[in-house]
This record gives structure tokens, C-alpha cells and sequence, in this order.
């Protein structure tokens, strides 16, 4: 029997589970599947432009060859997976790109050339990427059409009219490569169910269902569901290795972009992969060893100094403050800071909110505090893996199960590594500000996770420690 804190308990079920899904979810042959969209089409095109540049190239036809694929490789969202395929919904892209490819290459490998040999070898390359396009797209159709097992397994969550439309469409048209394996609902009378798809309650957390069903894609089409109820939803599966679509709110209003697929008349909007899935998250933690490295050693000199400017305030006291913090996954660790103030019961600090204002605060306290420099110890734990440069900063156990119970979306902090610094504090949340605003600039990091926004937030955070803004 569990007892004691609830809080406690839950944010150990949440670090039980996640690490258990980090270690399935991190493989490298499941993120390179996933990041590399559309490898048959880059196949074939690769395959087009070199036999082209083979046949109409009198010099270096692999250089050339090459130099455009890497160009069309480059294009944002030339290749991407696509539900509804389409040779005529992609020509204009692919004739504009197909186009301004060779035009660019050619020339640089070949600066004699005429206009006229430039024209006819563009015209042969858009040719080539035309035809790669409509062999895959025939190809695609036929096997999805043929294989009904190679469909993507899909869970839909709602059970209302639109969401029996777009099931009811999915059963219909194997075309876009989707297979309804279950609807899940939340409802007492679901209404009447789609013969060959199951109609399941949403009695456990989405991720159990994703794995219980095997399925590759979840489909949001709402139903009876609050909007909190559905941002819990859609984070707790983050981690899974699902795609995951949405209807929007007003379907009949919702103008077509590059993450929008349509079946029939209903569209999907396509929810990218959480940022830190992404390859480029995988360069955050090298960078922060190499950082926070180079920074030990830089800094050495002043960590020193401080060191015996502490131990000279408070000759009875240790030059460090450990204290314990919540981390990643909600797993704890032990802080590091150097001492601006002995408290006079060892366990104070665990629960008392703030000490700003505190009487017995000396100056040298006050003033490393003002200029944050009593956090630069943290730097180590940077080092050790502990916490990331960036990223939501860390809090103490009691008042990480306080809030969790107390303010929604506490708990979803705890995706990513706390960090030295975060979104939350550059934009003066820290101290005795509100913790439900914290929240909201926290997962907005998350989110919106970027190297910019990094690098945004380290140059804002050198700027707010020059200032004094520390407290």
C-alpha cells in the first residue's frame, strides 16, 4: 500500500512510466524513421537526376548530380508524408524547385555553358522529377489499395457525427492509408459504432491505448471534451511513437496550408513532433557539455574567489547550499549554490518560498544574489547532466507536489531537462511571481522548443545578470 504524500506518489508514476517510454521512444532507428519523411520519392528523384546528368552531361555528372539533390533535399517541406496523394495538389512546387535547382547548379559546375543547354537541361530535370512523382504516387496507390496490413493503424478520439464521417471515410478509402482500429469516446451513450472498428471508452491514459491497440496515428475529433482535458490528452501520448492529426474546431472555416490534409471534405491538421524528438534536440545536451565545460574552466578564477569570500562571511558554514530538485521526468537531484544565508532549521529551506527580504541575508549575500552569482555553482550540474542550460527551472519537492495538484499543466514542465536558466525567468518570472504564469512561459518553451530560442534566451539571461536583475 501506497501512503503518505498523493503528490509524491503520482509524480513517481510519472517518472516510472516516462522513463520506461524514453527507452523505447528513443531508438535511433525509430527517429531516423521519422525524420527522414518521404524516402521513397527522395530515392527516386535521386535516382532521376543522376541519369539525366548522365545522359546530358558531358562533365561531371555525379557532381552535378548530387548538387541538385542536395538542393531539392533542402527545400522546407519539398518532401513530406502525405495522407491524400496527389501528382497535381505538388506540380506547382515541383515545377517551380525542379526548375530553379539546375539553374543554380549547372552553372556553377559548368560557367561556359549556353542558356540554351542550361534550358534543356532544367526542362530534362523537371521532366525526370515529374515522372519519379507519378511512378511513386501510382505505386503508393496501388499498394495501399492491395495491402490493406501496410495501413497505418488509427486511433480516432470522438465519437460525435464528424467523427463517424471521417471514420466511416477511412473504411471506405484505403487511398489515404489509414486503417480505424478503434474509436474512443468519453460519453455514456456513444451513438452508433462503425462495423469493423471498435468502440472504446477512454477509461486509461491515451499512450496505454496507443500500445494496446498497436496503432501509428490518433486522429483528434474532439466530442465531449474540455479543452484542459484535451491538452492532458494530447501531451501524456507525446512521447509515443504516433502521428497525430486534429480536426479543427471549425472545419468548414479552415483555409488549407502545408500541415492540412483533407479527407473528403473533412480537414486534418497535422501536429508536429514535439521539438524534442527532433535531431536537432539531440545536439542540446553535446552543446551544453561543451558550454558548461569551457565555462568551468573560464570561470575558475572567480569560482575560487567566491569560494573564500563565502567561507570568510560564514566560517562556520559549508561554502555550498545542496539542496534537492525536481528534474526531468520528475526524477530528484542534488543542486548546487553557493550560501547566501544559514538557516536555522536544516529543513527550512525545503518549504519556505522565498528569502528575499530575509533579515539574515548579509551583504555579500544581497549581492551575489543581485548578480545571480550564487547560481553559478549549477554550472556543474549542467556538466554532469543534472540540467541543461535552458530550460524550466527547477523546484523543490514539496512545492513540485503542491503545484502539480494546485495549477493544470505543472506536471508537463518536467518533458525536458530543467535548465540554468528558462523562458520563464528571462521574462521576470522568478522569486515571488505567479506559478500559473511560469507554467504557461514554461510550456510555451517546450512547445516552441528551437537552437534560436536557446541562444535567445542565453543572450537575454547575460544581459539580465549585467543589469542586477537577480533577487
Amino acid at each position: 500500500m501506497v501512503t503518505g504524500n498523493p503528490g509524491a506518489s503520482a509524480r513517481q508514476t510519472v517518472l516510472n512510466n516516462s522513463l520506461q517510454k524514453i527507452h523505447t521512444s528513443t531508438r535511433w532507428y525509430v527517429l531516423l524513421g521519422r525524420q527522414i519523411t518521404d524516402p521513397l520519392q527522395r530515392l527516386s528523384d535521386a535516382f532521376v537526376v543522376f541519369m539525366v546528368c548522365l545522359l546530358l552531361t558531358d562533365s561531371l555528372p555525379v557532381l552535378n548530380a548530387l548538387g541538385i539533390t542536395l538542393f531539392l533535399m533542402s527545400v522546407p517541406h519539398f518532401y513530406r508524408f502525405r495522407l491524400s496523394i496527389s501528382v497535381l495538389d505538388d506540380l506547382p512546387r515541383l515545377l517551380l524547385v525542379g526548375t530553379i535547382a539546375p539553374f543554380i547548379v549547372y552553372p556553377l559546375l559548368h560557367p561556359g555553358a549556353e542558356v540554351t543547354d542550361n534550358a534543356i537541361f532544367s526542362l530534362a530535370i523537371v521532366g525526370g522529377l515529374l515522372l519519379s512523382k507519378i511512378t511513386v504516387s501510382v505505386f503508393l496507390r496501388i499498394r495501399r489499395s492491395q495491402k490493406p496490413e501496410l495501413l497505418s493503424r488509427t486511433l480516432i478520439l470522438g465519437s460525435g457525427e464528424l467523427a463517424r464521417e471521417l471514420t466511416q471515410n477511412l473504411v471506405n478509402s484505403p487511398k489515404f492509408g489509414l486503417h480505424p482500429v478503434a474509436v474512443l469516446h468519453n460519453e455514456e451513450e456513444p451513438g452508433p459504432g462503425i462495423p469493423g472498428v471498435a468502440l472504446q471508452p477512454l477509461d486509461s491514459n491515451l499512450p496505454d491505448l496507443i500500445r494496446r491497440y498497436r496503432a501509428n496515428t490518433v486522429i483528434i475529433a474532439f466530442g465531449c471534451y474540455d479543452d484542459e482535458k484535451l491538452l492532458r490528452v494530447l501531451r501524456s501520448c507525446i512521447r509515443e511513437d504516433a502521428e497525430l492529426y486534429l480536426i479543427p474546431r471549425l472545419p468548414e472555416y479552415h483555409n488549407r496550408d502545408e500541415s492540412t490534409e483533407m479527407i473528403g471534405a473533412i480537414p486534418l491538421r497535422h501536429v508536429s513532433r514535439a521539438a524534442f524528438r527532433s535531431l536537432t534536440w539531440f545536439c542540446k545536451r553535446p552543446f551544453d557539455i561543451l558550454v558548461s565545460g569551457i565555462a568551468l574552466i573560464a570561470l575558475s578564477p572567480l569560482l575560487g574567489m567566491l569560494s573564500l569570500l563565502v567561507k570568510r562571511d560564514t566560517p562556520d558554514a559549508p561554502v555550498l547550499f545542496r539542496q534537492t530538485r525536481i528534474g526531468l521526468d520528475g526524477a530528484p537531484f542534488e543542486l548546487l549554490k553557493f550560501r547566501t544565508l544559514t538557516p536555522a532549521d536544516p529543513n527550512e529551506s525545503d518549504s519556505q518560498w522565498n528569502i528575499a527580504g530575509d533579515k539574515r541575508l548579509r551583504p555579500l549575500g544581497a549581492m551575489m544574489r543581485k548578480f545571480s552569482l550564487d547560481e553559478l555553482p549549477q554550472i556543474y550540474n549542467v556538466f554532469r547532466g543534472d540540467m541543461a542550460l535552458v530550460g524550466p527551472r527547477p523546484e523543490r519537492p514539496y512545492f513540485v507536489d503542491k503545484f502539480a495538484l494546485e495549477i493544470p499543466g505543472y506536471d508537463a514542465r518536467h518533458r525536458v531537462p530543467v535548465g540554468l536558466t528558462g523562458w520563464a525567468a528571462i521574462n521576470g518570472l522568478r522569486g515571488d511571481t505567479s506559478i500559473k504564469e511560469r507554467v504557461l512561459y514554461d510550456n510555451y518553451y517546450i512547445e516552441n522548443w528551437s537552437p534560436w530560442l536557446d541562444a535567445k534566451i542565453l543572450m537575454l539571461t547575460f544581459i539580465a545578470v549585467f543589469k542586477g536583475s537577480g533577487g
